[in-house]
């Protein structure tokens, strides 16, 4: 892994929780943080109608910089950027080989509102791992991870991560199954629980297994079972198959991204080297 997180501001509230996430990540693994900032039409229209010029931009970018190379002893570098947003974090995160992405969510008081649906559509623009952070903080980092099983038929890159970050912050994984009364596919699920136990049993990974109350509306039975166990991360992934059919408007996936809980989400997708 190069250790790259890319992390996209406006400046909000919100953002600035992400790039809390981001900056902590990169202390516990190592890494270095580079933050975006995109100017679009809301960035202008903020500057203008607040009478400021666009070096504005650049002394936010410059403070961020200052006080988490301070705070967290870490490498940061700062980019502007103009155009559209989804289409320009895709540009910057392959520019400066981003190993994932940290998106703050839900809140509108930035320079440029990139936040709120945008989530689903930086996703679905990007090919690399993005955490979705809304309101909630840090705190005590990723002690408890849900990782939840459906009818998936490929968990590899979610399992890669997931051992990766339950190292990085010592976590316990709570595996959790959809429920199925069809024999097929509990069969093609138990296998599925079989690898991924054996790949965290190698990796002295500590883990629990709970399955769903039902077969009907799983993402919800998630975010009730993740509330439930105080957890810090739940592990999805949206590259192809998780939470079918996933390729419809993502709508599935954003009922677990927006939990009312406001528990960070991590969204694997294609496989990478970490």
């Amino acid at each position: 892994m190069s250790k790259t997180i890319l992390i996209p501001t406006d400046f909000s509230k919100v953002c600035n929780n992400a790039i809390n996430h981001g900056a902590e990540i990169a202390r516990s693994i190592g890494a270095r943080i580079v933050l975006l900032h995109v100017i679009n039409a809301d960035s202008l229209v903020f500057l203008k109608k607040n009478k400021l010029e666009r070096d504005y931009i650049d002394n936010q970018l410059n403070d961020l910089r200052n006080q988490l190379e301070q705070s967290y002893g870490i490498i940061v570098q700062t980019i502007k950027e103009e155009g559209k947003l989804v289409p320009m974090i895709s540009k910057v995160s392959k520019e400066v080989q981003a190993d994932m992405v940290v998106f703050g969510t839900h809140g509108k008081t930035g320079i440029q509102k990139i936040t709120g649906g945008h989530a689903m559509k930086v996703i679905h623009g990007l090919d690399i791992p993005i955490l979705v952070v809304q309101k909630r903080t840090f705190g005590m980092g990723y002690r408890k991870i849900v990782f939840p099983i459906n009818i998936s038929t490929n968990y590899s890159i979610k399992i890669d991560w997931t051992i990766f970050i339950a190292k990085a912050f010592q976590a316990e994984v709570f595996i959790y199954l959809m429920k199925t009364e069809e024999v097929k596919i509990q069969k093609a699920m138990l296998g599925l629980v079989d690898e991924i136990t054996t790949s965290f049993k190698a990796h002295q990974i500590p883990f629990t297994i709970d399955q769903a109350e039902s077969g009907a509306n799983f993402p919800k039975q998630i975010n009730k079972y993740a509330e439930t166990q105080n957890a810090d991360l739940i592990m999805i992934k949206v590259d192809n198959d998780e939470f079918e059919p996933s390729f419809i408007l993502g709508a599935i996936e954003e009922k677990t991204i927006y939990n009312s809980s406001n528990i960070p989400v991590f969204c694997a997708q294609k496989k990478e080297e970490i």
